[in-house]
């Protein structure tokens, strides 16, 4: 039976009191998960103050992370995960690898056989590039495994935003209220 390998990625959008406060709680929290911040931006300044911060989660504590993370926030605004099965490429990955080392041990047989410079010459340079492309695949695989068995999850924390009652009484001004109220009235009385 094969393993599966799956990318695991997630983004979500918080309200929380205070961003900066919410982002170090975060961080202590996913670290505590044995996660990492991979990177973090933060825009704007006051009340339009936002972060985004990038976490990399260890698989087995991906949904102990997201029940963290909900605990932060005053509103949970958006949430989606997704994944992405990347078996295959990583099975293709090892069968290349496998064909390209027994390419190496053959063309190693060869070189031991080689008497003329030129035929071993040739052989070094095959050997070469087989080795780099045993290289270059391992890395590849390495990477796929290495995605797998973090996952990433970008939040984005944002101040709750100001209640509307609160934001019309700031526009609200008593004299500009009674000057136009007067003006409506002279002007029915006018008319």
């Amino acid at each position: 039976r094969r393993e599966l390998v799956i990318l695991k990625t997630g983004t979500r959008e918080r309200q929380v009191d205070a961003v900066d406060a919410a982002v170090s709680a975060a961080e202590a929290r996913i670290t505590a998960l044995g996660g990492y911040v991979s990177g973090s931006e933060q825009s704007g300044e006051g009340e339009d103050v936002t972060a985004t911060v990038t976490y990399r989660i260890p698989v087995a504590a991906w949904s102990e992370a997201l029940a963290e993370l909900r605990d932060l926030a005053i509103k949970v605004v958006s949430e989606k995960t997704g994944t992405q099965d990347v078996t295959g490429q990583v099975v293709d990955l090892r069968a290349r690898i496998s064909n390209l080392q027994a390419t190496e041990k053959a063309l190693q047989a060869i070189m031991a056989q080689a008497t003329k410079i030129s035929d071993v010459l040739d052989v070094q340079a095959q050997l070469t590039t087989v080795r780099g492309q045993i290289e270059e695949a391992t890395a590849q695989r390495q990477h796929l495994e290495e995605q797998a068995a973090y996952s990433t999850l970008t939040v984005r924390f944002t101040l709750k935003p100001e209640p509307a009652v609160v934001a019309s009484q700031k526009n609200f001004d008593p004299q500009t209220e009674v000057d136009q109220a007067s003006a409506r009235l002279v002007d029915i009385l006018q008319g």
